[in-house]
């Protein structure tokens, strides 16, 4: 009898035990699950930090297209200016005049 009694005793110790270990668990679920949330929160911050960069990204980029047109355009009228300089100036040549 008193060998049933220490069994059952070991029994509900044992029982408790794993009932503290539960409750211990129940509540770094909770922790965890707080965590996780935060997590979301900031993973979708993040998101939309990256989304935004890129549009910025895009749009930086289609003014840079448009800076690089404008500057061709540049480059050849400043190109045809010094042709013209130059027939000006062979021009005033062919005249007599030398340019000083």
């Amino acid at each position: 009898m008193q060998f049933i009694v220490e069994q059952q005793a070991q029994f509900w110790a044992s029982v408790q035990k794993h009932d503290e270990e539960i409750a211990k668990n129940n509540e770094q679920i909770a922790k965890n699950s707080e965590q996780i949330g935060k997590n979301s929160e900031h993973i979708a911050t993040l998101t939309n930090l990256v989304g935004r960069l890129a549009q910025a990204e895009i749009r930086i980029a289609e003014q840079m297209q448009g800076q690089e047109a404008r500057l061709t355009s540049m480059e050849t009228q400043a190109k045809q200016l010094f042709e013209r300089m130059d027939r000006f100036i062979k021009g005033l040549e062919g005249n007599g005049h030398k340019p000083q």
